[in-house]
C-alpha cells in the first residue's frame, strides 16, 4: 500500500487510513466468567491439615480424606535445586 516505506511505518499508515469496518469484524458474543476471576471474589478459604496454609480457590487437594494445600500433597509447581 505504502512501497517507499519499511514494513512497520507502512502499516502504521495503513492502519490510519483503514476504516474500523474494514479492519476488525463485529459480532456478539456471549463469556462465562466464573465468579472466582471476578476482581474482588472472596472464595471459601479452608486449611491445609498438614501445615496450616489457608487454600484459596477450590485448590485444595484430598489425600486419604485430608485436606491439604498442593505443596503438602506433593504438587509443587517449583523443583528444588
Amino acid at each position: 500500500m505504502f512501497p517507499g516505506l519499511d514494513k512497520e511505518a507502512g502499516q502504521q499508515k495503513a492502519y490510519a487510513a483503514l476504516s474500523d469496518d474494514v479492519l476488525f469484524d463485529k459480532q456478539w458474543v456471549r463469556v462465562e466468567v466464573p465468579p472466582e476471576d471476578l476482581p474482588g471474589y472472596k472464595s471459601p478459604r479452608v486449611v491445609c491439615a498438614r501445615c496450616g496454609e489457608g487454600i484459596n480457590f477450590k485448590r485444595e487437594v484430598l489425600v486419604h480424606g485430608r485436606t491439604l494445600c498442593r505443596s503438602c500433597a506433593g504438587e509443587t509447581y517449583y523443583q528444588p535445586l
